[in-house]
């Protein structure tokens, strides 16, 4: 008996990437941006969420969370990504934040993973969340 295979209808990865190309470029900003070797500063060694590191860091998941949920929202109700347009990019957020720690930490030689980043990233991603969770409500209360 022959085995089903499961795919992806080609008119919903189109869906993705049309909706989802904003979100996508800010990913691939923030991995060319953890890439890139920072110029030499002191960053204060203290447990400091608002140092201006982890401040960046903490905008640029922000902003991730932002741009995926709005594009999520923006795409055809049919797809099953509008269902979970909220979770999906929550947490893909995290794990995203997460996966470039462990990338500088074990991939490059001249960065290190910080568990401190990984928390700015998280709060961020969180952030941005609450910031659509609430965007969204305005938004079904005006329409």
């Amino acid at each position: 008996m022959p085995t089903k295979h499961w795919s992806v209808p080609d008119s919903l990865n189109k869906s993705f990437l049309k909706y989802n190309w904003p979100g996508i470029s800010w990913a691939l900003l923030i991995l060319v941006l953890s890439t890139i070797t920072p110029p030499s500063f002191t960053i204060p060694q203290l447990f400091d969420l608002f140092a201006p590191d982890k401040v960046a860091h903490f905008i640029f998941y922000a902003v991730y969370v932002i741009l995926f949920t709005y594009s999520f929202s923006k795409m055809p109700v049919e797809t099953r990504w509008t269902r979970n347009q909220f979770s999906i990019p929550l947490f893909s957020g995290a794990i995203y934040g997460g996966l470039i720690e462990l990338y500088q930490g074990y991939i490059l030689s001249d960065r290190i993973a910080d568990w401190v980043d990984f928390l700015a990233n998280s709060i961020g991603a969180l952030m941005g969340w609450i910031v659509m969770r609430i965007w969204s409500g305005f938004q079904k209360k005006a329409g």
